[in-house]
């Protein structure tokens, strides 16, 4: 389909700026909204799915993730449609359903009277899991493949949480202490200090002080030259 000159200068525009607010192009271009809105309907474009709508960018612009969003500077795209349109993909999409937080997160917007608005029109089930509520599939089987990945995920969450920690010394992190005392076996005859400069070349921070830290933390002995 032909544009005019306005029309035109419209679509350069976005373009170039690969997303404006909708009443930002009328103004830049000192064209009426009207003008503005036949130019997009003549061309594949997008509307955002959070910042209230406002935003527009063509559709040759966005490049989708996996989950069919593109986000430009928070402002959110969808190839799903508009946000109830999204929610509902989103949730029908994702292994383990979503949760309220979860969707808010990616779309970077309130969306919970879309998800009531689905859950009404049996769209949507939920089921509760602690005191948070998961929304599923409407579809039995994929409601049921959904729910049990949740509770998968849920549970090897809670297994590498509960795995014991190794206590440091105040200030240090695991990684640095076990590198540290890995550099002792292997050089017990050498000096905290020139243990301290062999670690900080390989990009270890550590200083000779403490090393010995380490050392009075863990009951250990060490010979200093």
């Amino acid at each position: 389909m032909s544009l005019t000159t306005a029309e035109r200068l419209i679509v350069d525009r976005l373009k170039r700026r690969r997303v404006e607010k909708f009443s930002r192009l009328a103004d830049t271009c000192h064209l009426s909204a009207k003008t503005v809105q036949r130019a997009l309907a003549k061309v594949h474009h997008l509307t955002s799915v959070n910042r209230n709508a406002a935003y527009v960018t063509l559709k040759e612009t966005a490049r989708f993730d996996e989950r069919g969003l593109w986000k430009f500077r928070k402002t959110c795209f969808s190839k799903h449609g508009n946000l109830r349109q999204t929610v509902q993909a989103l949730v029908e999409h994702a292994s383990g359903g979503c949760t309220l937080e979860e969707l808010e997160e990616l779309l970077e917007t309130r969306v919970h009277n879309h998800v009531s608005r689905l859950l009404r029109e049996g769209k949507l089930t939920r089921r509760s899991l602690g005191r948070h509520a998961v929304y599923l599939s409407s579809n039995p089987r994929r409601q049921a493949e959904q729910w049990t990945a949740r509770q998968e995920e849920i549970a090897s969450t809670r297994v590498v949480t509960d795995r014991p920690r190794l206590n440091v010394p105040p200030g240090l992190n695991a990684v640095t202490v076990i590198r540290v005392l890995v550099r002792l076996l292997e050089a017990p005859d050498a000096s905290l200090a020139s243990v301290a400069r062999w670690l900080q070349a390989r990009q270890v921070d550590i200083r000779a002080d403490q090393i010995r830290q380490i050392l009075d933390f863990y009951g250990l002995k060490k010979t200093t030259r």
